[in-house]
């Protein structure tokens, strides 16, 4: 089977229930949901990076969702500093490998779980607050970023000609950042009533989660050529991993949340 007649029924067989869990689903199990994805997702980053200690490290970087869960910044925050620690303790006192390569194992190591906090477990907490704005509001999000990935699939393989960022993602254009803020534009416009926006208003917002939604896109890119990887893993058919999936709500998610959470101050 041809990897685009992949994609297509894996998407077709995930697409409903991944739209009745975002929709239907109560916001504290959906959290757990989230918990659950943001934990494959870490892993996947984990195996990609192979660091000392793996399974600790993510076992670290989901406990942040627990001062997120208490909306307590401080305590994230704190934990962002003490959770590196953690780590480096744990490495430091396991008296395995070499000299010569713990320091470069540990460094690695606080990197991933970095990144994990931040660019993982974080923008995927966002549809919690988002939920809590709306019970729509992650599904219009959700809805966003599949035109958006549409729409730059369609406009950089028919019209794709410049490359966006050719060290990085070869297969990337100006084109497709176009096609994929089209894409993005409409959906945000169909929405405007359900997000108490206007028309220009949720366009132009739209445009911005558009330029954004690839901007993750190529920002995963580069942890997977560093780690001389195509897909993050094979769990889904045709799409790659959960971190192929979710980049693109890396800076959405809270831009979009920010943004609703600013006009209901």
């Amino acid at each position: 089977m041809k990897e685009i007649h992949k994609r297509v029924l894996a998407g077709v067989c995930l697409a409903p229930p991944i739209v009745i869990v975002f929709y239907y689903l109560p916001r504290e199990w959906f959290l757990l949901f989230l918990a659950l994805v943001s934990a494959l997702a870490v892993l996947e980053l984990v195996k990609m990076a192979e660091p000392r200690q793996g399974y600790l490290l993510a076992l670290l970087a989901i406990v942040c969702l627990v001062p997120l869960y208490r909306q307590s910044l401080q305590s994230y925050v704190l934990w962002l500093l003490f959770s590196p620690v953690v780590y480096l303790l744990a490495v430091s006192l396991s008296g395995k490998g070499t000299k010569a390569k713990i320091n470069g194992e540990i460094m690695t190591g606080i990197n991933t779980l970095f990144l994990s906090e931040v660019f993982v477990v974080l923008p995927l907490f966002y549809f919690y607050f988002l939920k809590g704005l709306g019970n729509a509001f992650p599904l219009i999000l959700l809805f966003t970023i599949w035109a958006s990935d549409t729409g730059a699939y369609i406009f950089g393989k028919n019209f794709g000609k410049r490359p966006l960022v050719p060290l990085i993602s070869p297969k990337k254009t100006y084109e497709g950042l176009a096609g994929a803020m089209v894409g993005s534009m409409i959906v945000m416009a169909i929405s405007s009533s359900v997000l108490g926006l206007g028309i220009l208003e949720a366009v132009l917002l739209g445009m911005a989660l558009g330029f954004l939604g690839q901007a993750g896109d190529i920002f995963e890119s580069i942890w997977k050529r560093v780690s001389n990887v195509k897909d993050s893993s094979s769990l889904i058919p045709g799409h790659g991993g959960i971190l192929d999936r979710i980049d693109s709500f890396i800076f959405t998610a809270p831009l979009l949340y920010h943004y609703l959470a600013g006009l209901k101050v």
